[in-house]
């Protein structure tokens, strides 16, 4: 039994022998201390033992962090499974089992492995979730795809509008081979048929007043949104006799009263103000309108057939002249209530027809 035991002595490492030796000679300076005490004296004095080599770290009482406290989380699991080996092994040694020393060892070079060997770090490469990369290579696969997609169908609009160009063109020459071939260039075709559909002005002897505070004030008329239709109420008298009225009134001084145009019953026309000045005819609207005065001869106030066909060419031509419509031809009626032009007050339907021809007059073919 003893030779067994000094066997399993021999087979103790060197430093544990030395360990061994150091505790002997602090038994036999204390000498009185029992077993229990004696393990606990060797725990304080113990000396931390890991890896492949020998650092030591004094321990007292409960193992305290280190000094500068910044030691990291590995070498404290190191330093702790270290001292738990060395209870192992110093329990074992006291009860003298060589199989409990043998598995102490045993645990020292597993806890030396594990601390020695790398930690493995993640590949960053192909750490995280791979599914966001994949939807980017969607969304740029998408794109790419609707970017070749609006090429394409510009591609296609560009072609069909050049194709559409080049019939038309032949279209057009086939039809004005001749008009073409003599020279004429498509501007001047274009202009000459906008001529033709144009309304000319009716002829007009131009006979204006002298400027005056009762028939020609020389107010600017800036716009021009209404024509009115007014007739003399003096039945039987031509157009310049009502003209050389207006221009007396300078003299007489017994009203304001004037007109742009006068039509006479034999259908002539004269124009005794500029367009760019205003009449005395509608008090209300003389700052925007046009006013056309009529000549008669019935007490009933109708007009002759050429007064009538002067006034729908004028309408027509003013209408035409300042972008305006039927609905802007307006009798004295309309805006005071006076019965001027007197027929077309009493005979709605007269002057219905009127605004039709207006609208649907055609200049004549020369």
């Amino acid at each position: 039994m003893g030779q067994a035991q000094r066997s399993d002595a021999r087979s103790v490492p060197r430093d544990r022998a030395e360990y061994a030796a150091e505790r002997r000679r602090k038994q036999g300076a204390t000498g009185s201390r029992t077993g229990s005490a004696r393990g606990k004296s060797a725990r304080d004095n113990i000396s931390v033992i890991y890896g492949g080599g020998s650092q030591k770290r004094a321990c007292s009482g409960a193992y305290r962090s280190a000094r500068n406290g910044k030691e990291s989380a590995s070498r404290r699991s190191a330093d702790r499974d270290g001292l738990e080996n060395l209870d192992l092994w110093e329990i074992s040694r006291e009860n003298d089992n060589s199989r409990m020393m043998r598995l102490a060892d045993r645990e020292q070079v597993r806890s030396g492995q594990r601390h020695s060997r790398k930690r493995p770090q993640p590949n960053r490469q192909t750490a995280g979730n791979p599914r966001p990369v994949s939807a980017i290579k969607g969304r740029r696969a998408k794109k790419r795809r609707l970017n070749l997609y609006r090429l394409f169908l510009f591609l296609v609009i560009g072609v069909c509008l050049i194709l559409i160009y080049q019939t038309t063109g032949a279209v057009y020459r086939m039809m004005h081979k001749d008009k073409i071939s003599s020279g004429r260039g498509i501007v001047e075709i274009v202009s000459e048929k906008i001529e033709e559909n144009r309304i000319q002005p009716p002829s007009i002897i131009t006979d204006y007043l002298e400027p005056n505070d009762f028939s020609r004030p020389g107010t600017e008329l800036k716009k021009i949104k209404s024509v009115f239709v007014h007739y003399t109420a003096n039945p039987g008298t031509s157009a310049a006799q009502n003209r050389s009225y207006f221009a007396n009134l300078a003299e007489t001084q017994e009203r304001s009263a004037s007109a742009h145009f006068i039509i006479g019953y034999e259908g002539e026309l004269i124009q005794c103000i500029p367009l760019e000045e205003q009449a005395y005819a509608v008090a209300t609207r003389n700052e925007d309108s046009i006013s056309i005065e009529c000549c008669y001869l019935d007490e009933d106030g109708k007009f002759t057939q050429e007064t009538y066909d002067t006034l729908v060419h004028t309408l027509a031509w003013l209408t035409q002249e300042y972008h305006l419509s039927a609905d802007d031809i307006l009798r004295h009626y309309d805006c005071g209530g006076k019965k001027c032009p007197i027929y077309y007050v009493e005979h709605e339907d007269a002057w219905e027809k009127l605004l039709a021809d207006v609208e649907s007059y055609k200049p004549e073919k020369l």
